[in-house]
């Protein structure tokens, strides 16, 4: 997906302020799902004549999303809405009220890029008041005894890595009673099963006149279900004693040169990324160093990507990891007659894809020095 059309749909999202008030899911694998459980500090408005203006109330958020098939999930979510007692003019007397709300999400998602999805679904927006004392104006009396807007939908999801392991993320829908949605913040990976988030979340409907609440939340996040693991081709191969040996060596394109094929190291990625870490500078120096001190010998660079994402996308990916090694060492004096190019996408990893260890170990380009 294009990165900057991602940020504008993740700046999207803040702007207006996930459906289950935590990072949101945005690619799916049968079998895989969250469960999301957090609170959010909130207040409301009414827009009443006067306005009321509810005071702030801790709430319960939570929900469960899970993959159905590929690229498809659905999703339940829930979101306490109570609010503190109101606050009015002198024009409503001795007024006092309190307001009491929930809602309810089910839907229905698909991923169009391994960082975004759209969503559809159906959303109930429950709310109950109890107002008591002189009212000169009674324009509250429609949600005296409760009210209830059911709301069809649309919305779109999406997020994109700040750092290892911390990502920023966005949620925005709209839907009908005027309805409108808007979450953004942070989610952070402790360990590859869960995950840390806080953000700020706004919600809009209309019942007889507008009614909002906003605030911030904070969460926690278990991630279970295991991804289809990609079958690792196997060979054998001969290793120069002094060259340390990788845990799981790819396969290499051109079986008839496997004998004279050596290890020589590799050039590991952050996830989505296809440019050099400054860890990685030493290895890509190493390479450099043994490829000038050769130059009869030839040397093949392997793209490799973890499993998450689809075929196409991770094939290119790999494409774009071994052109940034093709071209730092060509940028550096390594002839680009040394240079073999092959790129092997996720159907080659190293190390389980079910770990955030084995996916990091799998997003690499190797090395083989032929001789």
């Amino acid at each position: 997906m294009n990165k900057k059309l991602l940020a504008s749909l993740v700046v999207m999202g803040m702007c207006v302020a996930s459906v289950a008030g935590a990072t949101p899911m945005t690619e799916f694998h049968k079998g895989q799902g969250q469960i999301d459980l957090g609170a959010w500090q909130h207040t409301g408005k009414y827009d009443s004549s006067p306005e009321l203006n509810f005071g702030n109330k801790w709430g319960f958020n939570g929900g469960v999303t899970y993959s159905i098939a590929e690229k498809w999930g659905i999703q339940y979510a829930y979101h306490n809405l109570n609010v503190g007692n109101a606050s009015a003019d002198g024009s409503w007397g001795d007024f006092k009220t309190s307001l009491d709300g929930n809602q309810h999400e089910l839907n229905v998602l698909y991923s169009f890029d391994p960082n975004a999805a759209v969503y559809a679904g159906w959303n109930r927006i429950h709310i109950d008041g109890d107002a008591s004392g002189t009212i000169y104006n009674n324009s509250f009396k429609d949600i005296n005894g409760g009210s209830t807007n059911n709301v069809a939908q649309l919305g779109i999801v999406a997020k994109t890595a700040l750092a290892k392991n911390l990502d920023l993320y966005g949620n925005f829908a709209v839907g009908t009673k005027s309805t409108l949605m808007g979450e953004a913040g942070l989610g952070y990976a402790f360990t590859p099963e869960w995950e840390l988030n806080a953000g700020y979340r706004y919600l809009k409907t209309d019942y007889d006149n507008k009614m909002e609440w906003k605030g911030f939340l904070v969460g926690v996040t278990y991630k279970f279900g295991k991804a289809k693991e990609a079958k690792m081709e196997e060979i054998e191969k001969p290793v120069v004693p002094e060259t340390p040996i990788a845990p799981q060596t790819p396969a290499v394109t051109t079986p008839t040169a496997v004998p004279n094929d050596y290890y020589l190291n590799s050039i590991h990625f952050d996830f989505d990324k296809d440019d050099i870490r400054a860890d990685q500078v030493a290895n890509m120096q190493n390479f450099i160093n043994v490829a000038k001190a050769n130059p009869s010998h030839t040397y093949k660079l392997v793209g490799n990507t973890d499993a998450v994402g689809g075929n196409a996308y991770n094939d290119d990916l790999s494409k774009r990891r071994v052109d940034a090694v093709y071209d730092y060492a060509k940028n550096a004096g390594v002839p680009t007659s040394q240079m073999v190019t092959i790129y092997k996408g996720k159907t080659n990893p190293a190390q389980t894809n079910d770990t955030e260890a084995g996916r990091a170990a799998n997003r690499r380009v190797d090395i083989y020095e032929h001789k």
